[in-house]
């Protein structure tokens, strides 16, 4: 199961609860107010109704003072109070309307980083039956369209390990079986927490080699369900290893792309592969010692050791500070505001991002080394069990594509599409690189982005489709 990872600091939780108690408590105050307010309101009107209804009695009685001129001066009079009377009531209650709703929207942002998130789930419908093939690291989730599909190509588009849920490949999965790719498969990560370290009395390892070889089950399990190869997407983190199992298997790939991906991570500097390279092979070793943990009893992974994903995702927040807090100021003025759809945007963004999936050890471990310090598969000397996999033995039968974001501070835009240029084997016509102009998170969530650069991916890959 995640955890929040505001969860790191729980004196700031605690104080976070404790910022409530004004909230509340001036909240409850306005709720009475306005209540009193309605009350005096309504007691004034009929106040206004018995005089009015009096005054006709009066009328009724004494026939000399029942003229229709009488009567009309008295209706003219009670409607244009009545009229003064809402309009004041109106003013008032804005007002008041406007200063709950600012509080209302100040403790929505406090629950937002002090209630637990709960667990993260795809918003696309579907059930056990879905769920075509379970591994110990890895779900295998169909969400096809119920149509008679134009393909027997499966499109499955891999998820990224980077401290959150799979659903942020959610968006470009729907889009591109929307457009075209109807017959779609998700590959969830598993939290740490989830994996069993033991699978039918033998030891499991969640590094390359355990990874590359559920990625070879989940293709071939795709392949004969659809009875030819997928097309393979993969959703930044696991681009080198989709394409080193393409490489090692290349039998199972009809075509090959990576979205945001640290492909090639000596194309161009980048914060993340700087930092590991100047802090050395040994920094991650350390890390894991001191802030390593291992899964206790009770859970599917106990005796894992493990990497505190909150680390991860608190590192996030640090890189992406500015934008961050442009975000949740943001989000604060619209919640005050009451702009209820811009702000449950940001809202489930952060529920999302806050929600902290723990890596495996063996995959941090492998991912810090041999990507961002050794860029193993580009020198092609990517160890999977006792195979090599290099860049340069990319299987010339199968088309590739890559996309990057120009802003991407995570994969910047030529690690992601500079080892295009080093795959030489395949014609020009069966390869494709696009760059546009997105960060990280634009590169999978931004409609922009989808409309008009996944687009052009879609048609690329129904291109080099098996039709019916």
């Amino acid at each position: 199961m995640p955890d929040s990872m505001m969860s790191l600091f729980p004196q700031m939780l605690t104080n976070l609860e404790a910022m409530k108690i004004p909230v509340r408590t001036c909240l409850a105050y306005t709720d009475l107010h306005m209540r009193s307010i309605a009350t005096a309101f309504a007691l004034f009107e009929n106040q206004q109704a018995f005089i009015r209804n009096t005054s006709r009695n009066i009328q009724n009685m004494f026939p000399l003072a029942n003229q229709p001129g009488i009567d009309k001066s008295l209706e003219a009079g009670f409607e244009s109070c009545q009229s003064l009377l809402k309009e004041v009531q109106n003013q008032i209650t804005d007002a008041f309307g406007r200063f709950r709703q600012e509080r209302v929207g100040e403790l929505e942002f406090l629950d937002l980083f002090s209630v637990d998130p709960g667990a993260q789930d795809w918003t696309v419908e579907y059930d056990d039956s879905n769920v075509i093939l379970d591994l110990p690291g890895f779900r295998l989730i169909d969400i096809s369209t119920a149509e008679k599909h134009a393909l027997k190509n499966y499109t499955v588009v891999f998820a990224p390990r980077a401290g959150h849920h799979s659903n942020i490949a959610e968006r470009v999965a729907l889009f591109l079986r929307d457009h075209g790719l109807s017959r779609m498969a998700l590959v969830e990560q598993k939290c740490a927490q989830d994996i069993p370290l033991h699978i039918d009395g033998k030891r499991h390892y969640e590094d390359f080699e355990g990874q590359v070889d559920q990625y070879r089950q989940i293709l071939e399990h795709l392949h004969k369900a659809g009875g030819r190869t997928p097309h393979l997407v993969a959703i930044c983190q696991p681009g080198p290893l989709l394409m080193a199992t393409l490489i090692l298997y290349p039998h199972l790939g009809r075509t090959y792309g990576s979205a945001g991906a640290p492909m090639h991570t000596e194309a161009e500097s980048g914060f993340l592969t700087d930092f590991a390279r100047m802090a050395g092979n040994h920094y991650i070793d350390i890390m894991l010692a001191l802030f390593g943990r291992r899964i206790g009893i009770g859970h599917a992974g106990a005796g894992r050791d493990t990497y505190d994903g909150r680390l991860q995702v608190l590192g996030f927040y640090l890189m992406g500070y500015n934008q961050h807090l442009k975000n949740l100021k943001i989000l604060l003025k619209d919640l005050k505001s009451g702009n209820h759809d811009a702000a449950e945007r940001q809202k489930t963004f952060y529920l999302w991002y806050n929600t902290v999936h723990h890596f495996p050890a063996g995959f941090i471990r492998d991912t810090f080394k041999k990507i961002f310090i050794q860029n193993a598969l580009i020198r092609g000397s990517l160890r999977i069990g006792n195979r090599t996999a290099g860049i340069a033995d990319y299987p010339s039968t199968v088309p590739v594509w890559a996309l990057g974001g120009t802003k991407d501070n995570i994969a910047p835009p030529l690690q992601a599409t500079g080892h295009m240029a080093l795959i030489r084997s395949v014609p020009a016509k069966n390869k494709l690189s696009l760059l546009c102009d997105a960060g990280h998170m634009g590169l999978f969530r931004s409609r922009k982005i989808l409309d008009q650069y996944y687009r052009k991916i879609a048609q690329f890959m129904l291109a080099h489709s098996d039709k019916r």
